[in-house]
């Protein structure tokens, strides 16, 4: 039987405090964001989620790495580390993960499921209209950020229908 540590217990202020997608949030909100999210383990080589499941929580990377995987299980797409989101988008609008994540290492995520979202919504509106424009502005960020690989993209989808 092998011995396996407990999972660390994160300050949930602190960790939000050091997310970039909450930049714009008082101590005020951060403390509503907190009070709201469950801190969830996920140890090293394990997945947090894969593609295909459905994405329902909006995570805030606490403590460790991930590594992002396409779903046919090629060669890894990138990292992502303290201080990164994950599945935003779903408390925009209903979907599933494209990509899979992994553990590199011990992670703790804070975890702000869709229902604790919904509920969040009714008991404190600003917060969630204010987690919902930064939602937003970071999807904008994206977009403009894939602008180049984006066309690229729609040339080689446009020249694939006319061939």
């Amino acid at each position: 039987m092998t011995f396996q540590a407990p999972p660390e217990v994160v300050d949930k202020m602190e960790a939000l405090r050091a997310m970039p997608l909450l930049r714009e949030f008082t101590d005020v909100g951060l403390r509503i964001l907190a009070d709201v999210s469950q801190q969830k383990s996920i140890g090293r080589g394990t997945y947090a989620f894969r593609a295909g499941d459905a994405s329902d929580a909006l995570y805030f990377v606490a403590k460790g790495r991930l590594q992002l995987l396409p779903r046919d299980g090629g060669a890894p797409l990138g990292e992502i580390t303290a201080g990164d989101t994950l599945g935003g988008f779903c408390l925009l609008t209903e979907g599933e993960h494209l990509l899979s994540a992994m553990a590199i290492n011990d992670v703790e995520l804070l975890e702000l499921s869709q229902e604790a979202f919904e509920n969040l919504k009714a008991s404190h509106p600003r917060t969630a209209l204010k987690l919902t424009v930064a939602l937003a502005q970071d999807l904008a960020e994206r977009l403009r950020e894939a602008k180049g690989p984006l066309r690229e993209f729609l040339v080689w989808q446009i020249s694939k229908r006319q061939a």
